[in-house]
């Protein structure tokens, strides 16, 4: 930081480009996509898909599955490659190894290049098998990354806007994008689901900003849960997002009259949420949890979400 702050952003950040060869380039500017989590928001893209799957054969099934999985892929990863571009000095400030432009292993020019590439082939895609529908919901995702990241307008440090956006282009757009590819039409489920994932999405995003809390706050950031002034009402707004979404997603299910096994599986992480993000569980509890605890139970609860989905 210091080294940061002596030579310039610019600068320091030159010096350590000069360390990395061209051929690792597009290995960094594919780890500066954060690989880790682009996959568990692209999986909203194939569970929106399951949501219209009926009589399929198993290889046709498997090949589309890959096919939209890997362009999801794409799609996702342009918004978090685009957030590295613009968020280096508070991933420096934290130590963060996922911006590979913070670390000094691509330039911004050239992970805002590969952003724009990869989120203008993923567009082309969903154009392409799911219309007018795919163009549109493929945009507006790409439109909502980058304003969310990109100064001026820069949703990240808008109240309330930094939570919403967040709900919209990495959650219930996911949803109904994938239901529209390969000409699919959206149904009950797919509702149920679009509204269920604006909410649950909402919360990783209260989740994300409760544990960046002291950086973004430390370094100027004006995130929604730093204007609140304390962690404490922070998770009181997370236990009211999650109490909302539980609401939302019985009342959806009630109304499309969707199978309880999948709304209670759509319900579960929202409850989860809100015991863990709860004002009275301790800090170091809520640490444990999101470290140790909801990587693996969010790969088996996404798994079981899928299979439901497409058995039922």
């Amino acid at each position: 930081m210091i080294v940061v702050l002596i030579l310039g952003e610019e600068a320091w950040m030159k010096a350590r480009l000069g360390s990395v060869g061209f051929p690792s380039k597009l290995w960094y500017l594919f780890l500066n996509c954060r690989p880790g989590n682009v996959a568990s928001w692209a999986s909203l893209v194939v569970i929106g898909w399951a949501t219209t799957v009926r009589s399929i054969m198993l290889v046709e099934f498997l090949l589309r599955f890959m096919v939209l999985g890997f362009f999801a892929f794409l799609l996702n990863g342009f918004s978090f490659s685009i957030n590295n571009v613009f968020d280096v000095k508070e991933d420096v400030n934290s130590g963060k190894t996922s911006n590979m432009v913070a670390m000094g292993k691509v330039s911004r020019k050239e992970a805002a290049a590969f952003s724009i590439i990869i989120g203008a082939i993923s567009v082309a895609f969903f154009s392409a098998t799911g219309g007018l529908p795919g163009l549109l919901l493929s945009a507006s995702c790409l439109i909502l990354g980058l304003l969310y990241s990109t100064p001026p307008v820069r949703f990240k440090e808008k109240p309330a806007l930094d939570i919403l956006s967040h709900g919209f282009f990495l959650g219930s757009l996911l949803v109904v994008l994938g239901a529209h590819a390969y000409g699919g039409v959206t149904n009950a489920t797919t509702y149920t689901y679009a509204i269920a994932f604006f909410f649950i999405s909402c919360l990783f995003q209260l989740q994300n900003m409760l544990g960046d809390y002291f950086v973004d706050r430390d370094s100027g950031v004006k995130t929604t849960a730093v204007r609140l002034g304390t962690l404490e009402r922070g998770r009181w707004l997370a236990s009211t997002f999650a109490t909302l979404g539980v609401a939302a997603t019985i009342y959806t299910s009630w109304y499309f009259i969707v199978e309880p096994i999948l709304v209670g599986l759509l319900i579960l992480v929202q409850l989860v949420n809100l015991v863990i993000l709860s004002p009275k569980v301790s800090v170091y509890m809520v640490y444990v949890y999101q470290k140790k605890i909801q990587p693996y139970f969010m790969v088996g609860w996404g798994v079981t979400l899928l299979l439901l989905t497409i058995i039922l």
